[in-house]
């Protein structure tokens, strides 16, 4: 988030400043286009037709916007299957997914050892750590890791496969269960995740900038050249 926060702000100034010309700025040069009679290429009648339509139905728009993100957040808040189809989409994007991915790991695996490193009974470290998460997939592995132990499996069986449980630290689980220092693995895949997760955090801010220039540079490009 705090990763985001700057871009974000751009963003959003980027998007006022197009709008803010587009419906102040482009009807002044409609008028001057129509005093001369001048005939108009498509590019210059598709800006004043986007004008008018933001001028006349802003209103419009904005509630729109405000009534989505209110239905999105009270059905990502309320209902069980809509949150996790969103956290799913998430987590499979590029980029983004990976950084949900390393800090959901990192929490889980760090919490897990200090449980074990304070000698908490796995299963109850496990019925914790199902509080921990607001991930839904996470929070669904870890209760059929509960099944597992209550039937005598092992820990690894339910995380043999999971897409959202990295190859990496399925093998250090594996090997922390075979060698007996299951607390001593979970750090290290804790600290290793940390790592990846804060290298990813500073690709997408290393990213995200250059891309919103673009953005705003193709944007007012655009407008500019429709007026010239």
């Amino acid at each position: 988030i705090s990763a985001l926060m700057y871009p974000s702000v751009i963003l959003v100034l980027a998007i006022a400043a197009i709008v803010f010309v587009i419906v102040t700025v482009v009807p002044q040069f409609v008028t001057m286009f129509e005093s001369n009679n001048a005939e108009l290429p498509g590019i210059t009648k598709f800006i004043m037709n986007a004008s008018d339509f933001l001028t006349s139905n802003w209103i419009l728009i904005a509630g729109v916007i405000i009534v989505v993100l209110i239905i999105y957040r009270m059905l990502f808040k309320h209902i069980k299957a809509f949150r996790k189809t969103m956290q799913t989409i998430f987590m499979k994007l590029p980029v983004i997914g990976n950084v949900i991915i390393y800090n959901e790991v990192t929490n889980l695996t760090r919490t897990f050892a200090s449980l074990l490193n304070h000698n908490v009974f796995i299963t109850d470290s496990m019925e914790i750590l199902s509080t921990l998460s607001d991930n839904e997939i996470y929070k669904e592995i870890i209760n059929r890791t509960l099944i597992g132990l209550s039937k005598g499996n092992k820990i690894s069986e339910t995380y043999r496969g999971e897409w959202a449980f990295p190859i990496i630290a399925y093998e250090m689980l594996v090997t922390g269960e075979n060698t007996g220092q299951l607390a001593l693995m979970m750090e290290k895949v804790a600290d290793h995740y940390q790592n990846l997760h804060k290298n990813a955090v500073t690709m997408i801010k290393s990213l995200v900038e250059p891309v919103i220039i673009c953005f705003l540079a193709v944007g007012v490009g655009f407008i500019v050249l429709s007026i010239i």
